[in-house]
């Protein structure tokens, strides 16, 4: 005998509903796990960050007043008749590049982080380290064109003085611009992160 309609179907709604519900709640938890982990890479990449960014800054920083003495000898000693090629020599290697790290940022773009992040501050991210590898580029091709043996002859000498000089002050204010985008930055990634200044 087969049974009646009534009978089974108040049941089967009911099981129905149940799975419904339960297969909403399991895509929910789903989504809720998802949207921990992506928050927490974000909030590992701001950490990572601002580490990153405070260990750049601070680099700049230390190596900015060396800088100054050095744009102030070169102007001294070009107004005083020169230098000599070994003390300009000298000189100019002293000026290593600084050592400023993106990992942080290469990081960011392999985990695909930056596509999560607020856009303000991705914008002053992307701003920054773009501006540190314009300075990093520039300041390595400048510095070996003035040290090649070219440059160093004597009839040369004066001219790459000169531009020596101007390089050096031209170091010192990208320096100084570099600083104030990586303060910036570290405003941007503290508000973003909750970090207390």
């Amino acid at each position: 005998m087969s049974p009646k309609v009534s009978d089974w179907l108040p049941r089967a709604l009911v099981e129905s509903v149940l799975i419904v519900v339960s297969i909403l709640f399991a895509l929910a938890l789903d989504q809720w796990q998802e949207d921990q982990e992506i928050q927490e890479l974000i909030d590992r990449s701001i950490t990572n960050f601002v580490n990153e960014v405070t260990q750049n800054r601070s680099r700049i920083e230390d190596v900015g007043a060396y800088h100054r003495g050095v744009q102030q000898i070169l102007k001294r000693r070009s107004a005083n008749g020169g230098l000599g090629s070994i003390e300009f020599r000298n000189i100019m290697e002293a000026l290593q590049p600084i050592v400023l790290t993106s990992s942080a940022w290469e990081t960011a773009v392999a985990t695909g982080a930056l596509g999560r992040m607020d856009f303000e501050l991705v914008s002053a991210l992307t701003l920054t380290y773009n501006t540190q590898q314009r300075f990093d580029d520039n300041y390595r091709s400048i510095l070996r064109t003035l040290l090649t043996p070219n440059s160093l002859q004597k009839q040369n000498l004066e001219l790459t003085t000169y531009n020596a000089s101007r390089f050096v002050a031209d170091v010192t204010a990208a320096e100084s611009e570099l600083s104030v985008y990586y303060q910036q930055t570290l405003n941007i990634l503290q508000q973003n992160a909750a970090i207390p200044e």
